[in-house]
């Protein structure tokens, strides 16, 4: 397995005591990980990067998407990802009746760092959107612009091996992992949902077997299997 990371180190936006820890669990897994890479070219069996082209049967791109394009449809300005760029309050510029949240914008955090665009961001971004039209509604004016909280950054390596970075706290390896496997399943919607997964992984974790398959479809027209 290769990595191709066009930045300087995995987990970017980690500290580097915990981007080094992943690097170095990823090389014990047998991953080959390539840092300073961008990747120019994905063909059938084959991807290149700088000015090697590796044979590769399946590819996996994990740099993101481009952002939908809510800009265009409102006539305003993106960023050079086609991203809105909101006002303080999250309105869309020249239209103060209009909101958007999520990774579909761009906005700053004090300090000129952009609020990241995961799911605990956008929750936080709905929430005061909410409480701003609230306020509209019932005459109570506006509320101080948005603020985002950051709780902290979970990334899973492999079995028994995280790192987790609360600011205040950074824990790598097994309790790493078992803390990044509680909050996600914590997180889950309604009992049921926390119970069938806990279960699952648990199955995962004592048995070393995967509690899901993925059913494809051969070229040939055949089904198959893939565990």
């Amino acid at each position: 397995m290769l990595i191709v990371e066009a930045g300087p180190k995995v987990l970017n936006g980690y500290p580097d005591s915990l981007s080094n820890y992943a690097k170095r669990a990823l090389e014990k897994l047998g991953v080959e990980v390539r840092l300073d890479a961008m990747v120019t070219l994905i063909e059938r069996g084959a991807v290149t990067f700088g000015d090697q082209r590796v044979q590769a049967r399946t590819v996996i791109w994990a740099a993101g998407v481009r952002a939908s394009p809510a800009a265009l449809w409102l006539g305003v300005a993106p960023d050079r990802n086609g991203r809105i760029i909101v006002e303080p309050d999250l309105s869309v510029p020249g239209h103060p009746d209009i909101f958007a949240v999520g990774d579909t914008i761009t906005v700053q955090v004090p300090g000129g760092a952009p609020v990241p665009g995961i799911a605990p961001a956008a929750k936080q971004e709905g929430a005061y959107v909410a409480k701003t039209i609230r306020r509209r509604l019932s005459g109570k004016g506006e509320q101080p612009p948005f603020r985002y909280h950051h709780g902290g950054s979970l990334a899973q390596i492999g079995k028994r091996k995280a790192v987790i970075d609360f600011g205040w706290l950074r824990l790598r390896g097994s309790a790493a992992w078992w803390i990044w496997g509680i909050a996600h399943i914590y997180f889950l919607v309604g009992v049921r949902s926390r119970l069938s997964v806990a279960l699952n992984w648990l199955w995962i974790y004592t048995r070393n077997q995967r509690g899901a398959r993925l059913i494809t479809q051969a070229e040939s027209g055949s089904d198959r299997t893939v565990p």
